[in-house]
């Protein structure tokens, strides 16, 4: 055991110079709770990613006026897309929360860097315990705010803040997109920027954490539309095919970590199919938004909808090399008002009676190899097949018997293989 003037360091502990540097520092300008009250402070080892931390207490004030809770993974890449979920203060939960530390709670376990790289005004980076230190912020309004515990890092590299923000997010319930968004940005900007560029995303605008009614896309959903185009390049139009919906959460889709090592983001052909995606997105909230009926929310994300973005996906791919379908199924984009392209209603009236049940909602409204495979196939016969360029509920209905006929004759050929 090492015993410094404010800390000591456990036996077998090799904490680097800018470790020892950084504590150091963060001790100076914090005044922790225990080196006030002449308790000592203990350095220990996270050895998950060896990461070095001290447990320890701040006034309300003090963790308020540093925490930064737009914190980063990579300050070297960009400082503009936060590490952390939305905070939400209007529901129940953050709403008791405040209640508490007003009324004097001490809140623990703020899991924080110390890191004065960039914002040096909050050193404090938050990688778990923002709703709580979002609470603390506003208690001091009406009180003196209490003592708080944190789990302080120091000189954390790329890596081990990916390793500690997961942690920290998955102890809690937390949506899988937050879990996904923190994967892809330790992957790199090239998925966020490829959005951008073609419209799924606004300029400086990141993914969303969750599924919501502003129609911002998921990292699910932007993976799933790169994972399928690739895939119906590679497929045959005769054959059964099922698209496919990326995984979400812990750890990144080994479909798309597969692929993504191989994806050239300025090839002309993706970004066309990515602004075309984006366009028919767009077009879709537009029209079904401003109109007086059927104008539900479910309608106008339709697009995004991982069923359909899968399937729409898989037939740009399929199409690629067969140009007029291609632009068939692009055409979608040219829908006169006032329909929405992709004819939801129509979508959502479609089955196939003996087979479905009545609580069946309609075409693209779950995930599972049925519908995918269905959907599929109203974007084949859309391109393919249809008299006139466009969805409606003759063309879904047929879409669906049209599956349904090649599963049945992939299944029949598989017992004939067994005689």
């Amino acid at each position: 055991m090492k015993k410094t003037e404010n800390y000591i360091i456990p036996t077998g502990l090799k904490p680097s110079k800018a470790v020892l540097q950084k504590c150091e520092e963060f001790i100076g300008v914090f005044k922790c709770y225990e080196i006030l009250n002449a308790a000592p402070l203990i350095l220990f080892n996270d050895k998950k990613c060896d990461a070095f931390y001290l447990n320890c207490h701040l006034s309300a004030k003090d963790i308020a006026g540093a925490a930064d809770i737009d914190a980063v993974l990579d300050p070297a890449e960009s400082e503009d897309y936060k590490l952390n979920r939305e905070i939400y203060t209007d529901t129940y939960a953050y709403k008791m929360m405040l209640k508490d530390a007003e009324n004097g709670r001490s809140f623990e376990d703020l899991v924080v860097e110390y890191d004065t790289s960039y914002k040096k005004e909050r050193p404090l980076k938050v990688f778990g315990g923002q709703h709580r230190i979002q609470a603390i912020h506003e208690s001091l309004k009406k009180t003196g705010g209490s003592i708080h515990g944190l789990r302080v890092y120091f000189a954390l590299d790329v890596n081990q803040r990916v390793n500690i923000a997961i942690a920290n997010n998955t102890s809690v319930t937390v949506a899988n997109d937050l879990l996904d968004r923190i994967q892809e940005e330790h992957l790199g900007p090239d998925l966020r920027n490829w959005c951008q560029k073609i419209g799924l995303l606004k300029t400086g605008e990141n993914f969303s954490d969750k599924r919501n009614p502003q129609g911002i896309p998921t990292i699910r959903i932007a993976r799933t539309l790169i994972v399928n185009y690739y895939l119906g390049k590679e497929a045959n139009i005769e054959d059964l095919n099922i698209p496919i919906v990326c995984n979400s959460g812990p750890g990144v889709d080994e479909k798309y970590e597969s692929i993504r090592q191989s994806i050239n983001w300025n090839d002309t052909e993706l970004l066309k199919i990515g602004k075309v995606f984006a366009s028919l997105h767009n077009l879709q909230r537009e029209r079904v938004l401003k109109r007086d009926k059927d104008n539900y929310l479910e309608f106008a994300n339709k697009t995004i909808h991982p069923c359909v973005v899968a399937s729409w996906s898989f037939a740009a791919g399929l199409f690629s090399k067969d140009q007029q379908s291609l632009d068939n199924h692009f055409s979608l984009i040219k829908t006169k008002e006032p329909d929405d392209p992709l004819n939801a209603k129509a979508l959502q009236k479609a089955k196939f009676k003996g087979i479905d049940s009545d609580s069946y909602r309609g075409l693209g409204s779950r995930i599972n190899a049925n519908e995918l495979g269905r959907m599929l196939q109203v974007f084949i016969l859309q391109a393919t097949k249809a008299k006139e360029r466009g969805i409606n509920e003759k063309l879904a209905n047929a879409a669906i018997q049209t599956y349904e006929a090649k599963k049945a004759q992939k299944q029949a050929d598989q017992a004939v293989e067994k005689i």
